[in-house]
């Protein structure tokens, strides 16, 4: 064998060796630090740090396989940073498969370490020294916290692959330079015993906390959420991710996700304290509140509710057992919307020192958007708030307040002034108008004979609106709560209109029988209107808050929620929860009783003890696919998209790198051009040579392979390239002549390629 052929062996496995050791480099970086992650936590997560670990080595490869083909089209440094936009798009894709959680991470540090590596200066140098550090560190978690007990394959495979790289780091640190390298084959032997040997599992109690792993899983998380939320706006398929949204939700199937929206804080108890009739023991039952979107202030409700209080002569006593101001301060975090989300009841809103008034901004909020929130939460579950409702109805509520008498009346029941919360101005023009827009909350467009028949069979024989409303939440919340839902007939129905509404709803009382919030709530709001009752849908998130105190309260996207309003004369609007996975008002109420005997309560139980009619059975459909099928199907376009993308991106590379190129020959000069076409003729030689071709740097190599018809426009053509480098004086100079002989055999050397190709078989 040749020594040209040796040294291009010798170079070929020194590559192979690299990257080998490359990718060694990054399953031992995420295993450690993964490891120092859970430890830091005490969770035991062996099994998911297994699969994760797993996951990084193969997203790693898989960017490397991409970086070498992206190479063929374009700079070293360019392929690397091509690599982000696959990245990113698997990052945003993974994320919503429930049965792979936090796929994202690995998808993140494996992009995030090829793309650092790529561009490192001194990367040799840096893993030797990062990879003893991190045998130093695995065996230090091994010996005194108990990491890596051994039960797992990816523990063994771990120090199998530390050993890889600290012996071959030694080699290069400790051996005489002119000595002969073990060849890195040895230490893959070595590695293969390290992973036959069995390892122990000793105990040792160590609780200090370490901070690095929680810091960098914590970033990996936040990049990857950025990603997931700027793409998130980009793609769309069959499903929608839940969070909030607007109206024009369709109500197809919806994918589970935990992503942070809000931050919460406020510094009043998240429970309250009542007395257990059974037992006398004190109990604490959880807050909850309505985060509704779009609505802001709605003053009209507080005036009429304010005024109709009075006139029933409620005092400051009788407010507490089912109304207080509370406060809360809601901070944005990942999403997309210009609407003010802020609590039911709303008194006042402010923003950095600035009252809101809208529910909608002029523009979309960004992350980190805190809104200050004074609000009336109200126990709608409360007999007391009840029996005023049903007090409400049909009656005029003639007992107007004087602004002043309002001001002093809202002072009297919550300790705060109605000035702070509106004009006089104001509070006399809500006096004498009507509640906007309620007649638009009693269209029925497209309810179906069905839906009617329903309505009337729920609530004929009920004078009462409120009763109504109650039967026809209890009726809906028979239905099974399912996320694997679809919306109506029509696919472009949403809850926008009444004709959307009417087509989800429609389609899940009578056929489908199981959905989510958007279908119960369609439902809810078109048997209403059908009942005669102004109904609207309200969209946002419901949040439990826990029973322990904290400084901030996250409202994860899982905690989105459109639930059903009726609206009350003189009361206003009021929530209600037919969906089934929640617990109603009733279930939360605060037990707040009086001190004197009261029949409310008793009159209230009472009414849970009506008749409700069953929902009503379907033909048996085909039976649904299984889980693992979907988790198939989003498997499947996921790699679709991926291989979509990584096409687009090769073609992009390819029409940039032809675009460059072409522009950078028509501006470049007569020696720039003949340097390009060089190149060019170079290329196309050794792809026209069927044998061994070894490059030694000399263009004499090249005219000896060239066909024998054009050697010696070859070598006119090189003589014109080597005079122009080592020339002096005009000899450097390049003519229009040599030029145009140049580019001639470059054109006609691509031309007899093309011609090969098509006559090959």
């Amino acid at each position: 064998m040749s020594s040209e052929k040796i040294q291009s062996r010798e170079r070929i496995t020194t590559l192979f060796a690299a990257e080998i050791r490359l990718h060694l480099f990054a399953f031992a970086l995420f295993s450690v630090f993964a490891e120092i992650y859970f430890l830091a936590k005490e969770e035991n997560a062996d099994d998911y740090r297994d699969v994760l670990s797993l996951a990084v080595i193969g997203f790693f490869f898989l960017f490397s396989i991409l970086e070498y083909v992206f190479r063929l089209f374009a700079s070293s440094r360019a392929s690397a940073l091509a690599l982000l936009l696959p990245a990113a798009i698997l990052s945003f894709l993974l994320k919503d498969i429930e049965t792979l959680p936090h796929m994202e991470v690995p998808v993140i540090i494996a992009a995030l370490v090829r793309l650092f590596l790529s561009f490192a200066a001194h990367k040799e140098a840096f893993i030797d020294w990062t990879g003893i550090i991190l045998a130093a560190g695995a065996v230090y978690l091994c010996l005194g916290w108990n990491g890596f007990s051994g039960h797992l394959i990816t523990d063994k495979l771990l120090f199998a692959d530390l050993s890889v790289l600290v012996l071959s780091a030694l080699q290069k640190l400790l051996r005489d330079r002119s000595g002969a390298a073990f060849p890195f084959y040895y230490f893959a032997l070595i590695a293969v015993l390290v992973f036959a040997l069995p390892m122990g599992d000793e105990p040792i109690d160590w609780s200090k906390a370490i901070a690095v792993g929680e810091r960098l899983v914590s970033g990996v998380r936040d990049v990857a959420d950025n990603a997931s939320y700027y793409l998130s706006f980009m793609f769309q398929d069959g499903s929608y991710s839940a969070g909030y949204s607007s109206f024009n939700v369709n109500g197809e199937r919806v994918s589970k996700s935990d992503k942070t929206q809000l931050i919460l804080r406020t510094s009043e108890k998240p429970y309250f304290v009542f007395k257990d009739d059974e037992t006398g023991a004190n109990m604490k039952m959880r807050r909850n509140i309505y985060l509704s979107g779009g609505k802001g202030v709605e003053y009209e409700s507080l005036v009429s509710l304010l005024n109709f209080m009075h006139e029933q002569g409620v005092d400051k006593e009788k407010a507490a057992l089912f109304s207080q101001i509370s406060k809360v301060n809601i901070e944005y975090v990942y999403l997309d919307t210009a609407d003010e989300i802020v609590p039911n009841n709303s008194i006042m809103l402010s923003s950095g020192g600035k009252r809101v008034d809208g529910g909608v901004s002029k523009s979309k909020h960004k992350k980190g958007y805190v809104i200050d929130a004074s609000f009336l939460d109200i126990d709608y579950g409360s007999p007391y708030f009840e029996d005023l409702i049903e007090q409400a109805q049909g009656k005029d509520n003639a007992l107007m307040m004087s602004y002043s008498e309002a001001d002093s009346y809202m002072w009297e029941l919550y300790g705060i002034e109605l000035s702070r919360v509106i004009r006089e101005q104001d509070y006399e023009e809500f006096l004498e108008t009507e509640p906007r827009n309620i007649v638009a909350y009693t269209d029925t467009s497209g309810a179906t004979n069905r839906m009617i028949e329903l309505s009337k069979e729920l609530t004929s024989g009920i004078n009462s609106n409120y009763e109504k409303c109650r039967i026809i939440e209890r009726y809906l919340r028979q239905y099974p709560y399912s996320t694997d839902a679809v919306g109506g007939h029509n696919p472009d129905s949403d809850m926008s209109t009444a004709q959307g509404m009417a087509d989800i709803a429609d389609r899940f009382l009578f056929e489908t029988e199981k959905g989510y919030c958007v279908h119960y709530t369609s439902s809810m709001v078109m048997l209403l209107r059908l009942a005669g009752i102004p109904a609207r849908v309200a969209v946002g998130y419901r949040y439990a808050y826990p029973f322990e105190q904290q400084d901030s309260y996250i409202v994860g996207s899982d905690c989105a929620h459109a639930w059903p309003e009726a609206y009350f004369e003189n009361i206003g609007w009021v929530p209600f929860e037919p969906t089934s996975a929640y617990m109603t008002a009733t279930d939360f109420t605060w037990h707040r009783k009086a001190k004197e005997a009261d029949t409310v309560i008793e009159k209230t139980v009472s009414k849970e003890q009506e008749y409700i009619p069953e929902i009503p059975e379907v033909e048996e459909t085909e039976p649904e696919e299984e889980d693992n099928t979907q988790t198939t199907t989003q498997v499947l376009s996921v790699v679709i998209i991926v291989s979509l993308s990584v096409v687009l991106l090769i073609v992009l590379l390819i029409l940039g790198t032809i675009a460059i190129r072409s522009l950078r020959y028509r501006h470049g000069t007569p020696e720039k051009k003949l340097a390009m076409d060089v190149e060019s003729i170079k290329k196309l030689l050794r792809q026209q040579y069927t044998g061994d071709f070894i490059e030694r740097g000399l263009l004499s190599d090249y005219v000896e392979i060239a066909p024998t018809e054009y050697q010696a426009s070859v070598k006119a053509v090189f003589d014109v390239y080597y005079r122009s480098i080592y020339g002096n004086g005009d000899n450097v100079m390049v003519s229009q002549d040599e030029n145009e002989m140049a580019k001639a055999l470059r054109e006609e050397l691509q031309k007899g390629r093309r011609l090969k190709l098509a006559i090959l078989p």
